[in-house]
């Protein structure tokens, strides 16, 4: 055949193909007309926000890029996600659109969806890959966004993904009362005695906001009410504060079912650990036997008995040694202690437990020498400093010990360091070798 033959045939063969392409582009873009769209980004944006997703096919059909975007940065599976349509966020995704796609703020289509409480397009996402650990130009995260609008499931969802600390989260959940999302929280590690930057703890803020149900979930699981923020308050002053006057009243009105008596108290953890048996030989063989069986608040070692009229000074048991009774004004060392009493108040309040009975909720305030931190006792009630320390049971004993974050302890030759403690779990290192191990939370007793 002459070469003018074949030049003929592959310019023949090449319109076809170029009139299918055409022809296919055409008949998606005859169909978006049909539909009453234009062959836009915003009409794009708007049947990915509809839910239509035979609309959004036509749009990829017709050769629109599946992460075209507004000006804002708005893009198609952004708004899919922030809707809610989980069905168009994986047909986008299967048409090649970005899973980490993001607006000039910073939201991505995670946070979106996150918020938006829409689990298909959270699945989607975080199995394509997207950050979970992201913050907007706000520092809002997707497990923030999720935690403020309530949605537990997504929650639980995000999670999973999440690093680094849960505290903050919890705050917010407390804030707004979502009593199951913080339930999720405190179960994945959040602490209910974490602090903000200025003191304040997860009841503090329920107290502020007047989330009762929150601030009895928070009690329930070892939260302090009478620790202070850097303005000296606690709970039940942020709830009176704020007019929430019943809740203040609950705040103030101790639990004497949550009581421990001082005599069951675990002891603290000694420098020297007496190991059962023989001392494990390395640091993974120590935490494979050492249970973590508890997680409190630290008990400073003193009971209010009374503080005495005016004011002008109070009786205070000590939890050491015999349980000396002591009366001391304010200014006054508690000897043995680091402790010094910074002020009293002679307070009763109205028992909602007791049929309008007067109930003395006394108070003395003291500071601790060495940090300067300022602490809160109740009459009757242990005193609690705040942070939490862990409840360890050695292996074939019955013995407890407490275990502080900076706390040094040998055992056999082993040299072993507390270096955090959440609720769930404790973490120590070996400062020799910078070998680290995990201890989790246990209810074996």
């Amino acid at each position: 055949m002459p070469p003018r033959f074949f030049r003929i045939l592959t310019l023949a063969l090449l319109a076809a193909l170029t009139g299918c392409g055409g022809e296919k582009d055409e008949k998606a873009r005859t169909a978006l007309h049909a539909a009453g769209y234009a062959y836009s980004v915003d009409d794009f944006l708007r049947a990915a926000r509809e839910g239509k997703a035979e609309v959004v096919g036509h749009f990829i059909k017709a050769g629109m890029n599946p992460d075209a975007a507004d000006n804002g940065g708005q893009s198609a599976i952004l708004v899919a996600a922030a809707s809610g349509h989980g069905h168009i966020v994986q047909l986008l995704r299967e048409a090649g659109a970005k899973a980490n796609a993001a607006t000039a703020t910073g939201q991505t289509a995670l946070m979106e969806a996150a918020r938006s409480g829409d689990e298909q397009s959270v699945k989607v996402l975080l199995a394509a890959g997207a950050d979970a650990n992201g913050k907007d130009s706000a520092g809002m995260s997707p497990l923030a966004a999720a935690v403020m609008a309530g949605h537990t499931v997504i929650v639980a969802l995000l999670v999973q993904s999440v690093t680094g600390s849960l505290d903050y989260t919890l705050q917010l959940a407390a804030m707004e009362g979502h009593t199951p999302v913080m339930a999720v929280l405190m179960e994945k590690g959040a602490s209910p005695h974490a602090t903000s930057v200025d003191g304040r703890t997860p009841i503090m803020f329920a107290a502020q906001y007047g989330r009762t149900e929150a601030a009895k979930l928070l009690r329930q699981r070892g939260a302090a009410v009478t620790a202070l923020d850097e303005n000296l308050k606690t709970a039940a002053d942020h709830a009176e504060d704020n007019g929430h006057d019943e809740l203040a009243a609950y705040l103030r009105e101790p639990d004497r079912s949550a009581d421990v008596p001082a005599e069951a108290a675990p002891a603290p953890l000694l420098p020297d650990v007496t190991w059962p048996g023989t001392p494990p030989p390395t640091l993974a063989a120590l935490a494979a036997e050492l249970k973590m069986v508890d997680y409190r608040a630290r008990r400073l070692p003193l009971v209010v008995e009374e503080v005495l009229e005016g004011n002008a000074a109070a009786r205070i048991r000590l939890l050491t040694g015999e349980g000396e009774i002591l009366t001391l004004a304010a200014g006054e060392e508690i000897p043995g202690t680091g402790l010094t009493v910074d002020s009293l108040r002679r307070r009763f309040t109205v028992s909602k437990l007791g049929e309008g009975r007067l109930l003395d909720v006394s108070e003395l305030r003291v500071l601790e020498t060495a940090t300067g931190r300022r602490f809160l006792a109740v009459k009757g009630l242990p005193a609690l400093a705040g942070e939490g320390c862990a409840v360890l049971k050695l292996p074939g004993s019955d013995e407890l010990i407490e275990a502080r974050r900076g706390d040094t302890f040998t055992a056999g030759d082993l040299t072993v360091k507390v270096t955090d403690i959440r609720p769930a779990q404790i973490i120590l290192e070996r400062p020799s070798t910078s070998e680290t191990a995990t201890i989790g939370l246990t209810n074996a007793p």
